[in-house]
This record gives structure tokens, sequence and C-alpha cells, in this order.
């Protein structure tokens, strides 16, 4: 009689835990824990191969699929796993780390399969039998029922990814048209962003934007008879339409000339008549919501919330009722979203996220919105609008953006496209061993002490944003413990005595005691801080932008952390304890109440969060305005020095003497995805 096929499971006793793969849910010590996919997927594999040792390859394979993922990606699954399984650093129980290949499941594993035979006993897990899995592989041993007594809410629904389009290394922003085969996106042809067509079975994608520029945010018409997308070249911004006939020629219709600095997604009304973006009066002003009549070629400024800080920075038009969701941030790194109606020019206020979202978007469910998890969002997740239901649709091993519904014909309920991508920096040091600072994950905001024996920096290699240590001497390499997790870094500056360390990041200010090894203050500020630095021991120097333009303020860390505002002329100040310099408004420079006109060589100081100056005892360090990648060093006579390609262009840097520090991209890849549905 040939021997049976061993049993396939979906569903373990794992030590002390219950698995469900089904759900993805774990089961044990008294609570349960709803694991990521890619976690779920990788015990689920575990479970399937008890004892044996995997390698990082196999794992790599079997549940990533070949998929191009940073190494950081399996070690974050394995912490997620070995956090939820409580598995001990000391003796660990349940997930061995194998030097050199990967890992081995090492706890007891058990497979339990449903049996519709067996009579149902009470509990919502019943009716399982139960077979022993030994180290040697798949062995039926026994025949039980097992009631677990847990109680499973539905489970989420759980989807799959697939690739839409590998056709280069970065291709971001997609939008899919109403006939399911027309995909728009956004790929480089080397000099500028252009947007291509993948369309049908023609295998070549064809560029369809306006030349000579970079274009971005394709957006079908719900008739798909058009496309509109943003163009910038210079100080040009623009959107353009361009019709299903004019793709060949690239011949675009210019519907509107934005303001220069607004960098907008865009939407469109259900019967594509009104064109909803985003827009700002100045580079560093908030963002304000506008709908433009086409026809009419009439702009207007919508009702919508207090516009201060980032702003309303994120609009999307519900297809069917024409409702507009809005985000708007009532906090630094904090969102609410709002709901615009159109018709009677009024909005409301729907929901309060804890942590900042970039983008959200309708749901095909009434009453829901789906957006990417909080920084640095590994998961595409879908959350009501009363607050009460948030659940993971996918989870990636890369970095997810950018959603968009895929409506798919005669179903209410479809798809999601989205960016996934991987954003690898790495640290160039010089004059130290003219080394670098690197892994497959972005490394980040280098700060050389004032010592210069150590070098700060933020990483994601614990899959978290975190600050990291480096030290000269040793080459020992420590973490700072977070007080918690989602936060955006946007600048690193240490004390003049090398004791604290400053971080300015999306929802505040840290200090920290390197002596003391924690956090010593965690300032919370009413609007995003620009140019966060140290005046003296004690006090910080922040800037904000407010009522159309920046204020610079002092705060001292012994005062309960209240901003105080400086005199209105000045914008930002910059400090390291033997020199003070002055901006203004008009971003001129002054020190000891005199111009440095000389200072007219750098480019523009302020990069987003961060001045751009460096200074270091008497000498001053500015990106060069005629060379982006040069870098220029003055001295106190306001002699200058120039270092031909140093840094690389708007990436951070510091500067101590003899060191440099510099930010460059090593790689990156993004790739448009869809979501599938699995059961």
């Amino acid at each position: 009689m040939p021997e049976s096929e061993p049993p396939q499971f979906t569903r373990w006793k794992v030590g002390d835990f219950h698995f469900d793969a089904n759900s993805n849910r774990l089961f044990g010590a008294g609570r349960e824990v709803l694991l990521e996919p890619k976690p779920a997927a990788l015990l689920a594999y575990l479970c399937e191969n008890p004892g044996r040792s995997i390698g990082r390859d196999e794992l790599l394979s079997a549940v990533w699929h070949g998929q191009i993922v940073s190494d950081n990606s399996i070690n974050r699954a394995i912490v997620l796993l070995r956090k939820a399984l409580r598995d001990d650093t000391k003796a660990r129980r349940y997930i061995a780390t194998i030097p050199k290949l990967g890992y081995r499941l090492i706890a007891e594993v058990v497979g339990v399969e449903q049996s519709a035979a067996t009579a149902t006993p009470s509990g919502p897990m019943a009716g399982w039998r139960q077979l022993s899995l030994g180290a040697s592989g798949l062995c039926l041993t026994l025949l039980v029922v097992l009631s677990w007594t847990e109680s499973v809410p539905t489970a989420p629904a759980m989807r799959e990814m697939a690739p839409l389009s590998r056709l280069t290394d970065n291709q971001f922003n997609a939008h899919l048209a109403s006939d399911g085969e027309s995909l728009a996106y956004t790929a480089s042809d080397g000099t500028w962003d252009v947007i291509f067509l993948l369309s049908g079975d023609n295998a070549t994608p064809q560029p369809i934007s306006a030349p000579a520029g970079h274009a971005n945010f394709a957006t079908w018409a719900h008739s798909g008879d058009f496309l509109v997308y943003q163009f910038m070249s210079g100080d040009r911004c623009e959107i353009h339409r361009i019709a299903r006939d004019q793709f060949a020629t690239r011949n675009a219709e210019v519907l509107y000339q934005c303001m220069p600095g607004s960098y907008s997604e865009l939407s469109l009304s259900p019967d594509d008549s009104t064109l909803y973006f985003l827009e700002r009066p100045t580079p560093d002003a908030p963002y304000a919501v506008y709908s433009f009549a086409i026809d009419q070629q009439s702009k207007k400024r919508l009702s919508q919330p207090m516009v201060s800080g980032y702003g309303n920075h994120f609009v999307d038009v519900h297809p069917k009722s024409g409702a507009l969701l809005l985000l708007s941030d009532h906090a630094p790194g904090k969102t609410s979203v709002f709901v615009l109606d159109p018709s009677s020019d009024s909005f409301a206020l729907r929901r309060r996220f804890s942590y900042g979202l970039d983008s959200a978007i309708w749901s095909h469910r009434e009453g829901f919105i789906v957006h990417p998890s909080r920084h640095p969002s590994y998961q595409l997740l879908e959350s009501s609008l009363d607050g009460g239901l948030e659940q993971v649709l996918v989870s990636d091993s890369r970095r997810i953006r950018s959603p968009r519904r895929i409506s798919i014909p005669g179903e209410d309920n479809g798809e999601y496209l989205f960016t996934s991508y991987l954003y690898n920096r790495d640290i160039r040091l010089v004059g130290i061993a003219d080394t670098k600072v690197s892994s497959a994950v972005m490394d980040y905001l280098p700060a050389l002490s004032h010592s210069g024996d150590r070098l700060a920096f933020i990483s994601k290699r614990s899959g978290e944003s975190q600050i990291w240590i480096q030290r000269f001497d040793n080459s020992s390499l420590t973490a700072i413990e977070m007080p918690d997790a989602g936060r955006r870094f946007y600048d690193l500056a240490w004390s003049f005595d090398d004791t604290r360390l400053l971080a300015n990041t999306s929802t505040g200010v840290l200090v920290f005691s390197l002596d003391e090894e924690t956090y010593t203050h965690d300032i919370s500020l009413p609007l995003p801080a620009y140019a966060v630095g140290w005046h003296d021991e004690e006090t910080l120097s922040l800037s904000h932008f407010e009522d159309g333009q920046w204020r610079a303020y002092r705060v001292a860390l012994d005062g309960g952390g209240e901003p105080s505002p400086l005199d209105s002329r000045w914008a930002f100040t910059l400090g390291n304890g033997y020199q003070q310099l002055w901006l203004d408004q008009s971003l001129r420079v002054f020190r000891s109440g005199q111009e440095l006109p000389a200072l007219n060589q750098c480019a523009s100081p302020l990069w987003r969060y961060q001045l751009r100056f460096r200074l270091d005892g008497e000498s001053l360090y500015c990106h060069a305005a005629d060379a982006a990648g040069d870098l220029l060093r003055f001295d106190a006579a306001m002699n200058v020095e120039r270092f031909p390609a140093a840094v690389h262009r708007f990436e951070f840097f510091s500067a101590r003497d003899g060191l440099l520090a510099s930010t460059y991209v090593a790689s990156s890849h993004s790739d448009i995805m869809r979501t599938r549905r699995t059961r």
C-alpha cells in the first residue's frame, strides 16, 4: 500500500502558544497577538520545518518569494516573532540563531488539523485534531480534540502582494485607469522624472508627459479619456492635462500655473469636471486645499480646517459621493482626518491619529480609509473613521507609500496598488580612516562630536528609526533606547561639552544624556521646529513658521520647555560656543551685528527642517551655490576654501577640524505592487 502524503497544516501548537496561520493569530500566556503577515508567514515556514537549521537565502526564497529586500527584513521579522513569543534573550526557548547560517525553531511543534467529522464541543476553535511534528519531519502520532477558550474575532481581510510593474529600479506614484489595463507611473529617464504608460499587451512603457521637466502624480480621469499630472521645470510649476490621443506626441495642455514650491497629489471629481489639489503661497507656508473648475478655468479655496504647521497636506475624492478626504496635522507628527463636502462647502472632523499620516485614501468599504502604517510604514492599513477598527491589509518587508484604489468591474469591493520601496543611505567619513558607516538600510543625519571622537547618526537597522553612537577609538557601536517608536528624525546636535545630544523629531525635541544613557527632556511644541540647536549648555534655539514669517525662539531646559520669542527681525540663530550667527527674514547672515555678504556664495541655508550651515570653532561650512556637491569653508576673516564634490547634493553633513561626515544614497529600489485577496 503506497505511503500517504504527510498532512499539511495551517494551525500549530508551538511551545506554550497556539498559532493560526489562516488568521495570523498567536494565542497564549493569557493574550492574543495579531502578527504582521511576513512574521506570520515566517513562523508558518518554521513550523513546517521544526528542528531544522534554515539558511537566510532559503527564508528569502520561501517567505519573501525572491523579492528584493534588505538584509534587515529577516532580522525585523525574527525580532517581532521573538517579542510575540516572549522568547528570552538569555535563554532562547523558541527561535535559535545559527551563526553564519540562519535560524532554527527549537520549541516543540504540534500540528493541529480541523476535523469535519468530529463533534464540535464548546469554544470557537474546537473540533481540531492535533498531530505531533517531530524535529525529523511530519509524523502522525495522536488524535485529540482541542478546545481553545480564547475568543476569536472575525479575521481581517488579509491580502497578498503581487507586482504590477518591475521594469526599472525605481518606479512610483502609480495610478491604474478604470479599464484595469492602463497603468501610469513615474520613473526616471536618467535626467527627468517622466510619466510612463504601460498598457495592455504592450511590454514597452511609453513616455507620455511633457519633456524637459519633472512629472509626477499621474491621475486618470474616471472616464479614462485623459490624465492629469504635476509638471515642474526650474521655477515653473504647472498642472497638465493630456488626452489619450495625445499620448504619443506628449502634447499636454497646461490647466493651471501652480505656485513654485507646491508639491501636490491630484484628485478629480466623479464627473471629471473639477480638479482638487494642494498649494501654498510660499515654499515655507502651510498647504491649503483648492478646487479648480476645468471648463470655467476658475480656482476656489475651499472651506477647511485652520492652516498651520505643515498644513492640510493630502486630499482624496470619494469616487461615488465626491466627498473629500483631507489630512491635517492637529499637532506636529499627529494627523487628523476631515471630510469636506464641496456641495455645501463645509467640513467635519472624523478621526484623530496618534501618529503622522503622509497619505490616506477612501477605502472600497464605506466608512473606512486606507493608509500606510506609522513611520517607517511597512504595512498598508484599513481604518474606520469612527476610530474603532484598524486592520492590516498587507505587510511588506520594504516601506509602503502612495496607495490608490483599483476598481474591479462588477465588484464593489476592489483592491489597491501602492509603491513598495527600499531607500538605502550610507555615511562617508573623511579624515578618520576614509571609511564609511553602512548597512542595508537607512543610515543618515551624521553628527560629529565636538571632540571628534564619536559620530551620532540615525539608522533603521532595528526596523525603527533610532539614534546610534559610533566611537572611533574602539569602533564600538551602541544604540540609544528611544521613549517611543514611529518618530521621524530631522537633525542631531551635540551639546558643547559632548555630554548630551538633542534630536529634532516629528513630534518634538528630545534631549539625551550620554552619561545617564537615557533621555532627559521630551519637549512637545505647538508647531514643527526648524533649525534646532544649542544656544548654551542649558538653552536651545529653534524656529517656527507662523503668521507668514519665520520666528526664532529660545527654550530653557529648566524652564518647562516653553519657547521664548526673540526679536521678530530674526528668522534663525546658529551658535557653537565660539560664535553666534543670526539670519533675518531674507536669510541674510549677521555676526556681531555685521552682515556677512561673503556667504552669498552659499546655497540656501535652510533645507527642510535644518540649517545646512555648520560651525566648527571659528570655521563655517556650507554647500556651494554654484556647484551642489562642493563644500565651502570660511574662516573668521571670511576667507574661503573649496572642497570639490565633498558632499552629495541636498544631503546632510557634519564637519569638525579635519573631519567630514556626509550622507549619500547607496541604492534605491521601488516597485508598483497590488493587493490580491487570499480568501
